[in-house]
């Protein structure tokens, strides 16, 4: 019942394209980041020079030139951190209800109550 040498040659070769297109869409991707990343940065820089020549062309003589630099726009999360008691809540709310699900599970193998009445063997 075993595979042929065929069959396992076919299979390898299916999982190699697959493999290689996968590593090619990840390339593609990468260089897709860098592109948009340097785009970015042209954009910025092209518009602080846009806003420098129009502060120059709309000065009135009376105005000083101002020198302002350019902030920066950074996004203001790039990692999400999770608090330690944060998660020690989660996971003690997680633990109980485990343990309400396992206790409704082993409630009714225990055995119950005596009701009989007890005596004193003195």
């Amino acid at each position: 019942m075993g595979l042929s040498d065929d069959e396992i040659a076919k299979i390898k070769k299916e999982w190699e394209q697959k493999q290689q297109a996968k590593l090619e869409k990840e390339k593609e991707a990468e260089r897709e980041k860098e592109k948009d990343k340097e785009k970015k940065e042209s954009d910025t820089k092209n518009e602080d020079k846009d806003k420098g020549t129009k502060i120059v062309e709309s000065e009135s003589p009376r105005t000083p030139v101002s020198t302002s630099t350019p902030t920066p726009s950074t996004p203001a999360h790039e990692r999400y951190a999770l608090h330690r008691d944060f998660f020690a809540m989660r996971q003690g709310e997680h633990r109980k209800r485990r343990q309400v699900t396992q206790a409704k599970e082993l409630a009714p193998r225990l055995p119950g109550a005596p009701s009989g009445i007890v005596q004193d063997k003195y």
